[in-house]
This record gives structure tokens, C-alpha cells and sequence, in this order.
């Protein structure tokens, strides 16, 4: 969520950026002003950061919802990241993913000379202060090549990267050759060198809280469990991988009319879903 409220202030709502700016760490230590005991300044910044990034998104995507129009504000981050999210085990979060590709884009217009040395230093000491990934080990100079050629199949051969000219706008590149992306990968990842972690973030890599698995209360990666079937989805209480409700559950709901084990579905009776009749239209 973080990493999209900068990526649509960074090109499209300066207002937006500078709260984030201002209040970046004290917006994730309270939750977005959201637990108790914080400040009303910062929840008042936070509804405000919402509500911007929100309106600013609907504007700039509603007149485009088939996405015909590919010089796309929002895809800010999202010319290598589709690739490089995925190429790390276990992969990037897709936050991290995205900060990886518009800090290295911002060093990219910043050696074009498009967005100034502050700017672009203020940019990237705010994905440091709020854990945000700015590099990873695996952002190469083989995997931007693959990454670039993946996206101009998908931009009708056009890399339309959208980089930010000055802070709250951007402008779109075509015209980057991979000796110019080689370079300004170099040199970002020299700059990172001056950062905590080197530019790495905190927490950036996918587990088991992004899909809610576990057994018995645990999550799954702390557990000798090898049977997929007692994965439980559900956050809940369950007794060697089996809710206690979930056979009755699963028997009650079946959708065909013979139901489960011979047990008629009550909640049919018999007829399929699209009517008594069975036929549609």
C-alpha cells in the first residue's frame, strides 16, 4: 500500500508526496494514525494521503478502463518489476517489487538529467526510512534485459516507462538503449552502497502471512507439515489440519443434486443452480 500512495504522488500528486514525505514513519508505526493512542495529526494526514491517492487513480484510469491508452501514469514502477517480482524464491512482495523499479527509474531520469540530484535523493531516502526495497541482488543486468523485452510485447513495442519530471509529474521514455539502462544500473547500485541494508527492504519477501496458511495457529513454513490437505486457509481453530465443521460443511454445500455420500443437498434440492428448470435464459 505504501509503495502505491508514492508511486501515484511521485507522478501525479505532489500534495500527496509531501505528507508521505513528512510523516513516513510515524504513518507505519501507528498504522496509518489507526491504533490507539495516536496522534490526530497524523490520522488527519493519513485520510488525506487516501483520499488523494484514491481521486488522483480514479481520474487518471477511469477515462482509460479497457487500457487502450498504454502512457499510463500508474504504471510507475511496473516496467521491470511484472519480471523481477518473480524471479527471487520465495518472490519479492509486490510493494518491494515496485519500489525496486522506481528507484532505479528515478536514477534513471536522474542521469538523464530530468529529475534533479535533491529530488531524487529525497525520493530514495523516503523508500529507506519506510523499509522499502530500493535494490535486491537479483535486479540484474541480464534480467533487466529479459524484463524490458517481456514489457515492450505487452506496450505494443514501446518501453513507455514512466519516470518522475519533476516530483507530482512524470514523462514517458522510449528511447533508452540497454547501454544507457546498463549504466544507470550501475550507477544505482554504487548510490545504494550509501544506504542501510544497501538498499535492500525490510520484510520483502513473500511468507506465509501473505496467504493465510496455517496449521494448527502456526504458519505453515514453522511447521514438519507435508500434507497439503492440512493446510487450512482460514485463521482459525483446527485440530491436525481438520476443522471441525468442515465435512458437515462441505456436505451440506455440495452443488450436485446426489451431494456428497449420497446425502442430498437440501439447499437444492435436487435442481442445479441456474433454476427449477435447469436451463438458462
Amino acid at each position: 500500500g505504501f509503495a502505491e500512495l508514492i508511486k501515484i504522488s511521485t507522478c501525479a500528486h505532489l500534495d500527496t508526496f509531501n505528507l508521505l514525505d513528512k510523516y513516513g514513519e510515524q504513518l507505519i508505526s501507528t498504522g496509518f494514525g489507526r491504533r490507539d493512542g495516536a496522534p490526530q495529526e497524523v490520522r488527519d494526514a493519513a485520510d488525506k494521503i487516501n483520499r488523494n491517492g484514491i481521486h488522483e487513480m480514479l481520474k487518471l484510469e477511469t477515462p482509460n478502463l479497457h487500457e487502450i491508452g498504454l502512457d499510463r501514469v500508474i504504471a510507475y514502477g511496473h516496467t521491470w518489476s511484472p519480471l523481477h517480482e518473480l524471479i527471487p524464491d520465495p518472490p519479492l512482495r509486490h510493494g518491494h517489487a515496485i519500489s525496486i523499479d522506481m528507484a532505479y527509474s528515478a536514477t534513471l531520469a536522474n542521469m538523464r538529467g530530468i529529475l534533479s540530484d535533491e529530488e531524487h535523493k529525497r525520493l530514495l531516502n523516503l523508500f529507506s526510512r519506510v523499509g522499502l526495497s530500493m535494490d535486491d541482488d537479483q535486479f540484474t543486468e541480464d534480467i533487466l534485459d529479459q524484463a524490458t523485452k517481456a514489457i515492450l510485447k505487452t506496450r505494443d513495442g514501446k518501453l513507455r516507462a514512466a519516470v518522475p519530471s519533476p516530483l507530482g509529474s512524470c514523462v514517458f521514455l522510449n528511447d533508452v538503449e540497454a547501454s544507457e539502462m546498463n549504466a544507470a544500473l550501475k550507477k544505482h547500485k554504487e548510490i545504494m552502497k550509501s544506504y542501510p541494508r544497501q538498499g535492500k527492504g525490510l520484510e520483502a519477501h513473500v511468507d506465509s502471512s501473505d496467504t493465510g496458511y496455517t496449521v494448527n495457529n502456526k504458519q505453515v513454513e514453522s511447521s514438519n507439515v507435508t500434507n497439503s490437505a492440512s493446510k487450512s486457509v482460514i485463521n482459525d481453530d483446527v485440530k491436525d489440519g481438520v476443522h471441525p465443521a468442515g465435512k458437515k460443511t462441505a456436505e451440506k454445500m455440495a452443488s450436485g443434486p446426489e451431494g456428497v455420500n449420497g446425502v442430498s443437498n437440501p439447499t437444492t434440492n435436487g435442481a442445479t443452480s441456474l433454476g427449477q428448470g435447469g436451463e438458462c435464459c
